[in-house]
């Protein structure tokens, strides 16, 4: 028997797959399209990084200090950076996707609620509009002419991490937005601390974001041991100041480090011309404003440059001012001269070595005074700076460095040579001559021993900042061969007023970077007058051997017999 062929069910004309979809339906459907279009137009996708931001963001680096002046763009990319992360967005791979940890450090709980909350979590870190060609949401751009006209159709952008992402806050005062603690759904910890109290330990992070400056710089320490475990990254925005040691130690770090092709440590800095979104007028306007403040404040916000010189003992030294060899002009005889000769000073120029002894780091600084012919001007044209320093090793680095020159005298740092050795007894002093009379190196007038350098601190101060200032034909009395002198240099820059009580004082700070400063400040204070050069008796030949091999002999001998320098050590201007 054949089996019936089913009726064709037959359908009202008017009902179709649309009208029998119900109004929850409906509902499910627009609600998709509501969240298509809220995560089309959130902050992270529509956001449109500046050159410098995006090498910000780039940086794989342990450290990186973003540093900048006000309105740059600086904390609006330090922010992104943390939202990336936090909802596993950053296009690098920096941070793991899930189950992270990151603290955000800012002043104090104001800070807490003004700036990071407001930054994360609330519309308006940057402004958006829709496109004229193609109706979506994009950056404003107010650099861009039909844009700037449309500056009342822009809008806040919504939160750099929308409420989607957020499982919970725990807060200190909500009213305030001063949370302690927000849990993301995919797993990652934010946590929001000030910097007022003692530093959190206890936990490990991958993250951690210091907006602008610390209460107690003790927190960055502690901070870097957090990262230690989990290999994290620390990021840094700040406006440049000098009055946070951290600060300033991690941007000497990446000074130091800017040749290497990998640096543990990096700086990414900004102006204030390079952020396009600030109309013209308005920066000329806060430019004014600045300078009107004083060249600090114009360097510090406009142009992001790290203002030292408020801070800094010699502040007036300038590597440009100061350079003994220059190639445009003006230049005075003494730097043309030298410029033409590679830094070497003449021969009948009077020479002077000057020692700050130390095992850390031992200091030496040559200087030339040519004669009064050319000038007032005493230039400094060789350094060392030898690290683990021993008398025997500083001789050496000496000899080394001595070639053919005849030098008038040697000084010394008559503190630190009055330390005794903790397993000899004997004072650096006579273990540093001792060793340059094995090597037969003597001066004219102190032979192997040394002058006592001024213990007179602020006298010498006094005198070095008289010969670094600009003398009535325009220049400086010292002159510094910066290219064979950079620790000097490097000391200059760094060598800072001693902080009592967050009080600046007058003092330097002498346990921070101060080695070769020091023996300029007791050259200075010797005043390295010119005294002709006494020429030297050269013979050669047989005659000559011999008598190389008897003083060789001799100065050994006296050395080992009597385990005493020679009788030449000269007392200084102190009278000891």
């Amino acid at each position: 028997m054949a089996k019936k062929k089913p009726r064709p069910v037959s359908i009202p004309p008017e009902q179709n797959i649309i009208t029998s979809v119900t109004e929850h339906q409906r509902s499910v459907v627009r609600g998709l399209h509501a969240e298509r279009a809220r995560r089309d137009c959130e902050a992270l996708r529509l956001y449109e990084p500046l050159p410098f931001q995006e090498r910000y963001h780039a940086c794989e680096s342990k450290e990186c200090l973003i540093q900048a002046g006000n309105q740059v763009g600086k904390s609006l990319a330090a922010f992104v950076e943390d939202a990336r992360a936090a909802t596993g967005q950053d296009p690098y791979g920096k941070y793991p996707k899930e189950n992270g940890i990151m603290v955000c450090l800012g002043m104090d709980e104001g800070h807490i609620g003004r700036t990071i909350h407001k930054y994360l979590f609330r519309a308006g870190a940057y402004k958006i509009i829709k496109d004229h060609i193609n109706g979506k949401w994009r950056a404003w751009k107010p650099w861009l002419e039909a844009d700037w006209e449309r500056k009342a159709e822009a809008k806040p952008a919504p939160p750099l991490i929308p409420p989607r992402f957020i499982k919970q806050f725990a807060w200190k005062k909500r009213a305030q937005h001063v949370f302690e603690i927000c849990e993301l759904h995919n797993g990652w910890t934010i946590y929001a601390m000030g910097s007022k109290g003692d530093p959190s330990q206890g936990f490990q992070a991958d993250l951690v974001h210091i907006d602008e400056d610390l209460e107690r710089s003790e927190w960055y320490d502690e901070m870097i041991a957090r990262l230690s475990m989990r290999d994290g990254k620390l990021r840094w925005s700040a406006l440049p100041h000098s009055k946070n040691d951290a600060l300033v130690n991690l941007v000497e770090r990446a000074e130091d480090e800017e040749a290497e092709e990998n640096p543990s440590t990096v700086v990414i800095r900004a102006t204030i011309f390079d952020n396009p979104f600030m109309p013209e007028q308005v920066k000329q306007e806060n430019i004014k404003r600045w300078k009107a403040k004083g060249d600090d404040e114009f360097r510090k916000r406009a142009l992001g440059e790290m203002v030292t010189d408020s801070v800094l003992m010699y502040p007036t030294f300038s590597k440009d001012v100061h350079t003994a060899i220059k190639f445009d002009e003006p230049r005075n005889r003494v730097q043309e001269y030298l410029t033409k000769n590679n830094g070497i000073p003449p021969t009948d120029w009077c020479r002077y070595m000057v020692v700050d002894p130390g095992h850390s780091v031992c200091a030496v600084t040559f200087y030339a005074t040519p004669p009064p012919s050319w000038g007032d001007y005493v230039v400094v044209y060789d350094e060392l700076y030898i690290q683990h320093c021993t008398a025997s090793k500083f001789a050496q680095s000496v000899e080394a460095k001595k070639g053919d020159q005849q030098f008038e005298a040697f000084i010394i740092d008559a503190h630190g040579g009055r330390i005794r050795d903790i397993s000899t007894g004997v004072l650096p002093r006579v273990q540093y001559s001792k060793e340059l009379e094995l090597r037969d190196i003597r001066s004219h007038s102190t032979g192997f021993g040394f002058l006592n350098g001024s213990d007179d601190v602020v006298g010498r101060e006094m005198k070095l900042r008289q010969w670094l200032s600009i003398k009535s034909n325009g220049y400086p009395k010292i002159l510094i061969v910066t290219q064979r002198c950079p620790n000097l240099v490097k000391e200059f820059n760094r060598f800072k007023k001693k902080t009592i009580n967050g009080f600046i004082t007058d003092q330097g700070n002498r346990r921070g970077p101060c080695h070769a400063i020091e023996t300029l400040e007791y050259a200075v204070a010797h005043g390295l007058k010119y005294v002709k050069p006494k020429k030297n008796v050269v013979r050669s030949g047989i005659v000559q051997t011999i008598l190389d091999g008897r003083k060789r002999r001799s100065a050994q001998r006296k050395a080992r017999d009597r385990g005493v320098s020679s009788n030449h050590i000269s007392l200084g201007p102190t009278g000891e």
